[in-house]
């Protein structure tokens, strides 16, 4: 049951009356439901009937929702039991026959006899929703929202919220807010709340149960999926030499996976690029550039990798690391290997440790250097040495590189990780001197025996479907045909980084 919204509420509470599971009776007359709406009584009124009709009329209060096979596997079960639900359909066969579906799940579940075409009073035209999108609330969160008049609550339930978490949100499951009044004192009603669940469904009907009560409140428009899959850019002028190069570092808001287009002279390298590939193309566009090579740092573990399509799409070679087992056609790099960007070359790095065929790219000049490190260092970490089953041997390895590699590099290199785990705001580029993470690193001042013991003594979450998304990235398995296939296949928090 995908759900949309419209309108306000209809949801109110009147003691225990009596209902359809203890009735045995899912009709309800349109006279019945005007009563019990006039009568503010405890329901909610989905329409299931065609979408074009519903923009032309509802009934007041009423929210769009489509049943499927889908909707009763992952939506269903989470709607409360403890709330009367009314179907509206075009006729009411087709509402019946979904009631009787419900019910037998569980569901306190009714239906409109006669359809809308029975409903005599007042109809609702579609209007101006007041959700809000993930673009916009990150704009909103950048200006100081929570300090001024915003109030994100999430209304999955608790294992889902300690999963994973807007920063500065509040948890009420959605189950204990349709369980009455009391569950909703301690909500401001000061300030605009938005409701935040997996997709926009769940908050949608919590949206619908607050408005009742006089919140001003939206959900975010598709939920933690659009919040992980939004992007936005960073953008930096360094001189290198004689030449200015220009550096925009990519961000995925909610995931945390960063990626970057290096423009020199005409010619850019899109570097870790993740879906969707438009954001790239847009941006070049509006560089007035050339997309010429596309690079991975490593086989990526929590996300699906652009590179082989935006490769393809723009024309450009696809290089990757010579150390990593990828079937697909591409230039294979190797230590020492140099790749010409414009007027400036990128030198690679053999950086095994995260994967062992992980690569870092520098950029070198006299003044300042540009070093792109993947998920072998980060701002505020280290990659994760264990999501191949090897951890003891990968961590020996990542200390090696860092310690061999990377840290003997000059201080005046400037570190580009792939992942980033806190909160940023839009325009921030995200990057350390490697200077100073040498002296304030502390997973980089443990000898050797104590950093293996550290890393492989933590006990840390996987990426969900990170077999399969490896194997996707190393061109084992075909990548998901549609956009919404692949952001459910990464669907979850960054995971790559052990702190």
């Amino acid at each position: 049951m995908t759900i949309k919204s419209n309108g306000s509420s209809s949801y109110v509470h009147k003691g225990s009356e009596p209902n359809a599971l203890s009735t045995g009776h899912i009709e309800i007359t349109s006279e019945e439901l005007k009563s019990r709406l006039d009568g503010d009584q405890h329901l909610m009124i989905f329409d299931i009937g065609d979408k074009n009709r519903f923009d032309r009329q509802h009934i007041p209060g009423s929210a769009y929702a489509v049943c499927d096979a889908a909707a009763k596997k992952n939506i269903m079960p989470k709607l409360p039991k403890n709330i009367e639900i009314v179907l509206v359909s075009d006729d009411d066969e087709y509402s019946r026959q979904m009631a009787q579906m419900m019910t037998q799940i569980g569901l306190n579940t009714r239906y409109l006899q006669g359809g809308i075409n029975a409903w005599k009073w007042d109809i609702t035209e579609s209007s101006s929703t007041g959700n809000i999108s993930s673009l916009d609330l990150k704009k909103w969160l950048d200006r100081g929202g929570r300090d001024d008049g915003l109030f994100m609550l999430d209304v999955r339930e608790p294992d889902e919220f300690k999963d994973w978490n807007i920063e500065g949100s509040v948890n009420i499951p959605l189950s204990k807010l349709a369980s009455g009044k009391e569950s909703i004192t301690d909500l401001p009603k000061d300030k605009r709340i938005v409701t935040i669940c997996p997709h926009g469904n769940r908050s949608t009907v919590a949206k619908y149960l607050l408005q009742r009560y006089g919140f001003n409140v939206g959900n975010l428009e598709g939920g933690l999926k659009s919040w992980s899959i939004s992007l936005e850019d960073a953008y930096k002028e360094f001189r290198i030499g004689t030449e200015m190069v220009r550096l925009y570092q990519i961000r995925r808001i909610g995931k945390g996976c960063m990626s970057y287009i290096l423009e020199s002279d005409g010619g850019a390298a899109v570097i870790d690029p993740v879906y969707p590939i438009e954001y790239y193309l847009s941006k070049i566009s509006e560089i007035g550039a050339k997309i010429t090579k596309v690079f991975d740092t490593h086989q990526h573990a929590d996300h699906v990798s652009a590179a082989v399509e935006l490769s393809e799409k723009t024309g450009s070679k696809l290089c990757l690391s010579a150390y990593e087992q990828y079937r697909q056609t591409s230039t294979p790099l190797y230590q020492g290997s140099v790749e010409k960007i414009g007027a400036v070359e990128l030198n690679v790095i053999h950086t095994p440790g995260h994967t062992d065929g992980s690569l870092a790219l520098l950029l070198q000049a006299e003044d300042v250097s540009l070093l792109f490190t993947g998920d072998t260092l980060f701002v505020d970490g280290v990659g994760r040495p264990d999501l191949r089953d090897k951890s003891r041997e990968f961590s020996e390895k990542l200390y090696d590189t860092l310690h061999h590699k990377l840290m003997t590099l000059p201080d005046n290199i400037m570190i580009f990780p792939a992942h980033i785990d806190k909160y940023i705001k839009a325009g921030e580029m995200i990057s350390a001197d490697l200077g100073w993470l040498k002296k304030n690193a502390k997973l980089l001042q443990l000898q050797k025996n104590d950093f293996v013991e550290k890393i492989v003594s933590q006990i840390m979450a996987t990426p969900p479907n990170y077999r399969q998304i490896i194997s996707i990235n190393g061109g084992k398995a075909p990548v998901p045909q549609t956009p919404d296939d692949i952001f459910e296949l990464e669907f979850g928090p960054n995971r790559c980084n052990v702190s």
